[in-house]
């Protein structure tokens, strides 16, 4: 019995013993710690940057800021003891603006509030419209823009149906400096297109509408297309055989013998390939999906994916394998649009994959039937190279 009263005597002087070490609330934050002073602001675009002195007290833990972007859309941003500076975004427009600073101590306890008024810089939203330019092109429209402060914006699109009514046609997403894209898949009809730009706090600029006709084109019907082997054309890999190059299946990775074309290993550099798309037209695009676009995406812009390469057109070529009677139709280039290198992809980038290369011919090329694919680079500088699919687009002659 003596023994049992001491096990527990013993329990109880350990517990007491525990909640004497168990860590306590900071005692002594409740004062509040005095204001920041000497808040100077500098405009950038969309945001503001701030500076200022701290007051000295040690329970200080950060300073916050507290400001509305647009009328009944309040924000609040924060920055630690250690920087004295913070930089307030989400702005959509120049309008001036009210800032309230708040020093906070580790009790979060917060000192009276420095009023001051800002007035941030063109947002991007703003900026990029106003470079925005856009024009007809074949089926719809292609529009360039500037970005100089690299903002993650999304550029839209929309158009008006036969009741005015305005739809939305596209959705262009990037950070990039500066680019172009396109719309397609309109009839050779006029038409209203306007443009808006939005950035990721949900600030929309203002719409910027044309009445633009889309030139004429259509997809060449792929079901004609076949495979040529002339002379002097590379082998080609036992399971990436020409004919996938139209078959419109660009999924199913290493194990399907349906996604891709490949050429063949120590094909050289340069090296081609020739195909006949049973038609002659007058082409004005094409696009080309690379392989692992959807699927493997680890091969997106390396080893075999190409990085530059010529097509050529005939109507009458050569059985010797020659290029006597072919014509260049244009030098290509695939360029990354976030700029990473070889083997570091962005989202961007597997996007614009998905999306296809798209490649506008310049104008004035004859009508062409047959087609040659010389492939001068590859992103890892392979000695063969490999695409998805390809798609031509023009007018049959």
């Amino acid at each position: 019995m003596r023994n049992a009263f001491l096990y527990i005597l013993i329990l109880l002087t350990a517990t007491v013993a525990c909640k004497e070490e168990t860590p306590q609330p900071i005692n002594g934050g409740a004062k509040a710690p005095g204001k920041v002073s000497n808040v100077t602001a500098e405009r950038l675009p969309g945001k503001v940057l701030l500076k200022y002195d701290i007051p000295s007290d040690p329970q200080l833990l950060y300073v916050k800021a507290v400001y509305e972007t647009r009328p009944g859309n309040q924000m609040e941003t924060i920055s630690t003891f250690y920087q004295p500076r913070m930089t307030l975004e989400g702005f959509g427009d120049t309008t001036e603006r009210e800032v309230k600073l708040y020093a906070v101590s580790r009790s979060e306890t917060a000192s009276e509030a420095v009023t001051i008024k800002v007035k941030p810089g063109t947002p991007p939203v703003q900026s990029v419209l106003a470079s925005l330019d856009f024009t007809g092109d074949f089926g719809g429209i292609t529009a360039r823009f500037l970005n100089p402060d690299s903002a993650n914006i999304a550029i839209g699109v929309v158009t008006r149906d036969a009741k005015n009514d305005v739809l939305q046609a596209d959705m262009h997403y990037t950070n990039q400096a500066e680019g172009e894209f396109s719309v397609r898949g309109f009839d050779a009809t006029e038409r209203w297109f306007g443009l808006y730009v939005r950035d990721r706090w949900q600030n929309y600029s203002d719409t910027v509408w044309k009445l633009l006709t889309p030139l004429y084109e259509q997809q060449l019907d792929k079901s004609r297309f076949r495979a040529l082997k002339l002379a002097t054309d590379a082998a080609t890999f036992g399971s990436g055989p020409i004919p996938n190059l139209w078959n419109d299946v660009v999924t199913g990775g290493s194990t399907s013998n349906k996604t891709w074309f490949r050429s063949a290993n120590g094909s050289g550099i340069p090296h081609w390939i020739t195909f006949d798309m049973g038609v002659t037209a007058k082409l004005s695009r094409f696009l080309e999906i690379p392989r692992g676009a959807f699927d493997e995406t680890n091969l997106l812009y390396s080893a075999g994916d190409p990085q530059l390469f010529e097509i050529w057109g005939s109507t009458n070529y050569s059985p010797d394998g020659s290029f006597s009677g072919w014509t260049k139709l244009m030098d290509c280039e695939v360029t990354k649009p976030s700029g990473l290198p070889v083997g570091v992809n962005s989202n961007e980038d597997i996007t614009r994959a998905q999306e296809g290369h798209q490649f506008k011919l310049p104008p004035g090329l004859p009508p062409v039937r047959y087609i040659r694919i010389k492939s001068v680079q590859t992103f890892g500088n392979a000695d063969y190279f490999w695409m998805a699919e390809l798609t031509f687009f023009g007018e049959i002659q």
